[in-house]
C-alpha cells in the first residue's frame, strides 16, 4: 500500500508553502509513499536502495532527487547499514514563483517538470564541494523558519530559489557535455528494451532497434551511462526482477525466464553481482 502525504502534514494552510525535513541518521527503510507536493531529497550520509516509479538505485552521500507530486517513492536500508536525508519540500502553485529565465536553463525542466519522463530520472550526483554548498543552503533556509522577524519568510522563497537555481544549472551540465542529450537519442531503444527485456535480445537487434549504427550506439551508450547496451539491459532485467520477486506466487526460476535470462543459475548469479545477495535472499528481506 502507498502513502499518501499531504502538505497540510507540514504546513498549516496560510504559512508559506515549504519547510526542511532532516532526518536524523536511521537504519529503518521508508515505505513507498506519494506526496502533493514537491520534495528535494538530499541524502548527505549512508547508503540504501532508492524506488522512484519503477526505477530502483542505489543511493550514497551526494545523490540529490527532485520528486514531482504523485510519483511513489521510498528506500530500503539494509542491515547493518543507515541513511541520512534531508528533504526539502514546497509547493510550487501555492508560492506563486516567478521563475523568468530560469526556464531557459535545461537542467531546470528536467529536475523540475511534473511531466519528467520516467526513464529519465531527476536525479543528481553531487561531489564533495557541491554538497557542502546545497546544505549550507539549506541551512540557511532552517535558521529562516525558525526566525520570527519580518522578512523571514521572503528569506525562504530567496534560498529555495537559489537552490532550484544552483541544482537546475548542475543538471544542465550534463546537457552541455552532451550526456543528456544521447540519452534523448537513445530514447528509442531504451523504450525497445523496456518493451522486450525479457525476449533474447542480441547486440544487433539492439543496433536495428536505435536506428544508429553499432559503433554509433556503443559510444553514445558508453557517454550516456557508463556502460555497454548489453550491460544496460542485464541492470535492466534484474531491476524488473526485483519487482516480480515481491510476488511470492512467482517461482525464482519462471522470473529469470520472464527476465530474458535463459538459465536460473546465470541468473542468481548476475542478479548477486548486481544487488549483492541472490534472488532468494532478497525475496526473503522485503517479504
Amino acid at each position: 500500500m502507498i502513502e499518501l502525504l499531504s502538505s497540510e502534514e507540514f504546513w498549516a494552510q496560510g504559512e508559506l508553502p515549504m519547510c526542511v525535513y532532516r532526518m536524523p541518521y536511521a537504519d529503518f527503510s521508508r515505505q513507498l509513499h506519494t506526496h502533493n507536493f514537491h520534495e528535494i531529497m538530499i541524502v548527505v550520509g549512508g547508503v540504501a536502495l532508492h524506488h522512484l516509479d519503477e526505477l530502483h538505485d542505489s543511493i550514497s552521500m551526494g545523490d540529490v532527487f527532485v520528486i514531482p507530486p504523485g510519483h511513489p517513492h521510498g528506500y530500503e536500508v539494509e542491515e547493518n547499514q543507515g541513511v541520512q536525508v534531508v528533504n526539502v519540500m514546497f509547493n510550487f502553485d501555492d508560492m506563486n514563483m516567478n521563475f523568468r529565465d530560469l526556464e531557459r536553463i535545461p537542467g531546470f525542466h528536467a529536475l523540475f517538470s511534473v511531466k519528467n519522463a520516467k526513464k529519465f530520472e531527476p536525479h543528481l550526483k553531487l561531489d564533495a564541494k557541491d554538497l557542502a554548498h546545497v546544505n549550507s543552503i539549506v541551512e540557511e533556509i532552517e535558521e529562516a523558519q525558525e526566525s520570527l522577524v519580518a522578512g523571514s519568510e521572503f528569506c525562504c522563497e530567496t534560498k529555495l530559489r537559489e537552490l532550484i537555481l544552483f541544482l537546475s544549472r548542475r543538471y544542465s551540465n550534463v546537457v552541455t557535455q552532451g550526456g543528456f542529450k544521447n540519452a534523448l537519442r537513445l530514447g528509442d531503444l531504451i523504450g525497445h528494451m523496456e518493451k522486450n527485456y525479457g525476449e533474447d535480445l542480441k547486440f544487433e537487434d539492439l543496433a536495428a532497434a536505435s536506428n544508429l549504427s553499432p559503433t554509433t550506439m556503443r559510444r553514445l551508450f558508453h557517454e550516456s551511462f557508463g556502460c555497454s547496451p548489453m550491460v544496460y539491459l542485464q541492470q535492466l532485467r534484474v531491476k524488473k526482477a526485483m519487482l516480480m520477486l515481491a510476488d511470492p506466487a512467482k517461482s525464482v526460476g519462471d522470473i529469470a525466464f520472464e527476465c530474458g535470462f535463459n538459465d536460473s543459475g546465470y541468473f542468481t548469479r548476475v542478479f548477486k553481482k548486481e544487488i549483492g545477495e541472490t534472488p532468494r535472499e532478497f525475496r526473503s528481506r522485503i517479504e
